[in-house]
């Protein structure tokens, strides 16, 4: 059952997909929020499952799922569509497939809608690599790096000649694994089927990651870092993030800052700490990316930039 509060937050979400950047998905989601508030097949797919209207971004979610199916091999009349998978990228008949798909299959779509979306956008290794570039210079230090929400450890695994990283280490509720064909391809599936630049870099950050094995935890973020992350005297401790924010409640957001600042607290000139993230500025309709260096705390502004670390304006 889907109340008048949550049907507004449906729709509102579902139209904010509308304006992508990306052509094809912008149209097939302004189809979809049609079909929704036409109370259609789109309307019954979150009715009949109401942990599908509580879930964040269902845009990404759903089509997630559509485009996994089509990498899959498993819904070819998609596929066709998806340029990615070598179709066409007609809209329209996308959106026509999708429709029946989720008429016809809507558990099989909506297993892989209550997935987490695992983005793991690595341009944004641009502007998290100019904040680690910050705590290397100030501290004179080398780094410790631990990212949580890391998907497969992409970002994790970010390399640059201003900085010596010594420890590394990752954490998310559903990790990928990159040596698994299914979680690359559901990588890739995140991805806007017509960003042919995304999807390539996706591939080449892949192969590069696979020469460089890193274990990401399956793990509570909130118990992983208690426990795996303290200053320690002669290196630079960091914990990183992007667009982590987005998928946690109020209280779980200020959870994670008391969480991060009792780590920070323990921080010593010859130890210290510093948190850095990239995360959604409702303001400014931007992405922030942001550093709190302790013993302080002190808070600098990095750089804001698209979601996807485009259209970068600096601060340092």
């Amino acid at each position: 059952m889907i109340d008048d509060s949550l049907d507004t937050r449906i729709e509102r979400q579902i139209a904010a997909f509308t304006t992508m950047r990306s052509p094809l998905y912008a149209r097939v989601m302004q189809r979809a929020l049609d079909d929704y508030r036409a109370r259609g097949v789109v309307y019954e797919f979150f009715r009949d499952a109401p942990e599908r209207a509580s879930a964040s971004t269902p845009g990404v979610r759903l089509m997630g799922a559509l485009h996994y199916l089509a990498l899959a091999g498993e819904a070819p009349g998609l596929a066709a569509h998806f340029p990615s998978c070598g179709g066409d990228g007609d809209a329209e008949a996308l959106w026509e497939r999708a429709r029946e798909l989720l008429a016809e299959e809507p558990a099989r779509i909506g297993a892989l809608f209550m997935e987490t979306p695992q983005t793991n956008e690595v341009l944004r290794a641009t502007v998290l690599s100019a904040g680690l570039s910050v705590v290397a210079r100030t501290s004179g230090m080398a780094l410790r790096v631990f990212e949580i929400g890391a998907s497969a450890g992409l970002n994790t695994r970010v390399q640059s000649d201003d900085y010596v990283v010594v420890e590394r280490g990752a954490c998310d509720l559903h990790p990928l694994d990159i040596e698994s064909e299914h979680d690359r391809m559901r990588l890739l599936s995140f991805v806007w089927s017509d960003d042919a630049e995304r999807i390539e870099r996706l591939h080449q950050a892949i192969a590069a990651a696979r020469e460089h094995p890193l274990a990401v935890e399956r793990a509570d973020m909130y118990e992983w870092l208690p426990r795996r992350v303290a200053p320690k005297a002669g290196y630079a401790t960091i914990v990183m993030q992007s667009v982590v924010a987005d998928h946690l409640t109020h209280e779980q957001r200020v959870q994670l800052a008391q969480t991060i600042d009792t780590i920070g607290g323990a921080a010593t000139p010859a130890a210290p700490f510093a948190w850095l993230r990239m995360e959604f500025n409702r303001d400014t309709k931007r992405y922030d990316t942001q550093l709190t260096t302790w013993p302080g705390p002190h808070l600098q502004i990095i750089a804001s930039s698209t979601g996807h670390a485009r259209e970068i304006a600096w601060s340092v």
